[in-house]
């Protein structure tokens, strides 16, 4: 825990719980610095239990900064725990790990605006992405092939006969779906039938998906930042956090050599964060 005496009475006391501490010298740097840019005055930073307010980052520690019960803001939470601790009535938000599935489906409309079918699969903890995506499917004019499935096994044996019926495929954000040990399978089939995978994060990327969107430190630090200066304006937000949800902060990260291999349309990361920020 970083410690330092606070500057003004009514500074604002924060407290960093989850990464290690240089995660946690460099985000509350850049955090305090931000908020002081747009006028939240200075920040010291606290112990948990002595803390105007706590930003955890990870599922563990989120878990563990709600038995502090103080305002708290998550970030790289998982969805599941994000919601199970609100709908128990916590004082606290969070911004899910997962990136937005409405997100990369527009993203995926973007960089392939001649696909009509998105092959879609999802397992027991992500089969809410289906219901989720269908209305922003419809109004891109994108038909949603939806493959339910148990586990990872059931969804090696049935991609290859999905990836026919479908111009490009959707990887969600479901560990138990798609991780490092599916990914050599996942990334592999879809390229010897000359499908794209658009996300679902990172790594994929750089194992060989097209694309994804994602939360950089950047974007984090400015999404915290946004949720503490509504919240400091207790006019606008009655002193209450928003619901947890994806981040509206985010970056996108393009492999250009597949990108270019399934011929994108647009592979310029600057434009497609532009174009997707803007609603477009």
């Amino acid at each position: 825990m970083l410690w330092s005496p606070a500057a003004h009475a009514d500074g604002l006391r924060l407290a960093i719980m989850g990464g290690d501490e240089a995660f946690q010298t460099r985000f509350g740097s850049a955090l305090a610095e931000e908020l002081k840019a747009r006028g939240q005055g200075e920040v010291s930073w606290q112990a948990p239990r002595r803390s105007d307010l706590i930003v955890a980052v990870g599922d563990d520690a989120f878990r563990r900064a709600l038995s502090h019960q103080r305002p708290l803001i998550g970030i790289h939470v998982s969805r599941d725990v994000a919601l199970d601790a609100y709908t128990a009535g916590c004082s606290c938000t969070a911004f899910f790990s997962e990136a937005d599935p409405v997100r990369q489906l527009w993203l995926a409309r973007r960089m392939f605006p001649s696909a009509q079918r998105v092959g879609l699969i999802t397992g027991p903890h992500s089969a809410w992405v289906a219901g989720l995506l269908q209305a922003d499917a419809e109004a891109a004019g994108l038909l949603l092939v939806h493959e339910p499935v148990a586990d990872a096994a059931e969804m090696t044996r049935r991609l290859p006969r999905l990836l026919p019926r479908v111009d490009v495929l959707l990887a969600v954000g479901d560990p138990a779906l798609y991780s490092p040990d599916t990914a050599r399978t996942v990334l592999l089939t879809s390229y010897r039938q000359g499908r794209p995978v658009i996300g679902p994060d990172e790594f994929f990327v750089q194992a060989g998906s097209v694309a994804t969107t994602y939360s950089t430190g950047t974007d984090m630090v400015a999404q915290v930042a946004d949720t503490i200066s509504r919240f400091r304006h207790r006019s606008a937000s009655r002193g209450r956090l928003p619901p947890p949800d994806f981040g509206g902060r985010f970056s996108v990260r393009v492999n250009e050599h597949v990108a270019r291999t399934y011929e994108a349309a647009l592979v310029d990361e600057a434009a497609l964060e532009a174009e997707l920020e803007a609603g477009r």
